[in-house]
């Protein structure tokens, strides 16, 4: 007796998620060149047998984001922080899980402690993140002892 095959539609949804670690319906549509509501018929069956898993894309203000799929076994996006350990964000907005930001400032603090002190914006910037909540993340790393307000007009940092 013979092993039973996989879908083709199937197949093709497995091996979209094997080149994109996580990805849309949308995404997974145009790749693996099957209808909306294919993939996603086929995905929920993914997800009961334990293939796939589903992370929810979280709300944008009133929008809500797409959710995210990857294999089960694949590790989601992560960030590498300045210990080295990981730390995941969203895969699909981006956004960091609450404490995210402070080891990225600290390890841009740390990797240009040569050029002086910096500012919450010249570090936003870099990093790509909003200037308010590196400002914010900032006096919180001040307050931990773990950077030092240089000069108050205006705000410079440096690590501690």
């Amino acid at each position: 007796m013979s092993k039973p095959t996989t879908p083709p539609a199937k197949q093709a949804i497995i091996e979209v998620l094997k080149v994109e670690p996580t990805a849309t319906v949308a995404q997974i549509t145009v790749s693996a060149g099957v209808g909306r509501s294919t993939a996603s018929k086929l995905l929920a069956q993914l997800e009961r047998d334990g293939t796939v898993r589903r992370t929810e894309g979280g709300r944008d203000g009133n929008r809500r984001l797409p959710d995210g799929w990857s294999l089960v076994g694949e590790v989601p996006a992560a960030t590498t922080t300045v210990d080295g350990a990981a730390s995941a964000s969203n895969p699909v907005s981006g956004k960091l899980k609450p404490g995210g930001l402070d080891p990225l400032v600290l390890g841009y603090l740390k990797d240009n402690a040569n050029s002086g002190p910096h500012g919450a914006c010249v570090i936003a910037k870099a990093l790509q993140r909003s200037s308010g909540a590196v400002g914010n993340c900032l006096v919180r790393l001040t307050d931990a002892k773990k950077a030092k307000l240089v000069t108050d007009k205006p705000r410079r940092y440096s690590l501690a």
